[in-house]
């Protein structure tokens, strides 16, 4: 019996093993060709260069781009980091009339394809006079990532003891006192991974932005898309990887973060 618990172990760990190696193998493709010399999308055969890294570096079109997806994944995070802090602070701590309903109502944008939310927000940033900035894209994005941060601040909030809350209330401080010196704090592991993945939701956003964007405002998927139709070359690969590359920093981060947040949980379960 042991032996074909272990041996059933072995197989179920072989093919997540496998199945891992052929979900990452087009990723490490891509990178593979980044370092290619040549004009082709073909492996390189010699040596490796870093010609297509230098292009994407010294093109006004391709760095602009990039910059455009920073400035507007900062936008969106800290939208969405206010909005998502506040909301959960208020399903998780206070209890109203409607509360499930805006509970589900934030999530929404979770369900709805991101086509059908870029082509309704496009009438909107047109009325509104947003139209051809970087803040329409931000509005966009801020609003998808916008249930993430939800989530993971609600569900730290939730394991949050509230007599730390009403301590410091009884000595005094008042709710917004006490949000600041004591809640966030202890959350703050929670709010910070949030907005980590919520960076990266919007680093990697395509459809909003193919809405939204103007030549004057395109994000670096939205440059891309039209060279990967048009014009394959290995500088789309390059291109890739230095997306791959922060959305990798911002999933450590997240990831990191996650785990200090548990190793608080466990150190004030601890001493309850």
């Amino acid at each position: 019996m042991k032996r074909r618990r272990s041996l059933s172990r072995l197989l179920g760990n072989v093919l997540g093993l496998g199945t891992l190696l052929l979900l990452l193998w087009p990723l490490a493709y891509a990178v593979w060709i980044s370092f290619t010399p040549s004009e082709l999308l073909e492996p390189p055969r010699g040596e490796l260069s870093l010609r297509w890294y230098r292009r994407f570096f010294e093109s006004p079109q391709w760095t602009a781009g990039l910059w455009n997806s920073l400035k507007v994944a900062g936008l969106a995070v800290a939208g969405s980091l206010v909005g998502g802090t506040g909301l959960a602070v208020a399903v998780a701590r206070y209890h109203f009339r409607g509360r499930r309903l805006l509970s589900g109502a934030v999530l929404l944008p979770l369900f709805v394809p991101t086509v059908v939310l870029g082509m309704g927000l496009l009438p909107w940033v047109r009325v509104l006079g947003l139209w051809g900035s970087l803040w329409s894209l931000a509005a966009g994005h801020g609003l998808w990532s916008l249930p993430v941060v939800f989530l993971v601040v609600r569900s730290a909030l939730e394991e949050l003891d509230p007599s730390l809350e009403a301590a410091a209330r009884g000595l005094g401080a008042s709710p917004l006192l006490t949000f600041r010196r004591v809640t966030l704090p202890l959350i703050m592991p929670a709010v910070l991974s949030g907005a980590a993945m919520g960076f990266v939701l919007s680093l990697n956003e395509f459809m909003i932005a193919l809405f939204l964007a103007t030549p004057d405002t395109e994000t670096l998927p939205k440059v891309i898309w039209p060279n990967l139709r048009y014009t394959l070359t290995p500088l789309v690969a390059a291109a890739s990887c230095v997306t791959m590359l922060l959305t990798l920093l911002g999933l450590v981060l997240a990831a990191s973060l996650l785990r200090v947040e548990g190793f608080v949980d466990r150190l004030l379960s601890r001493g309850k």
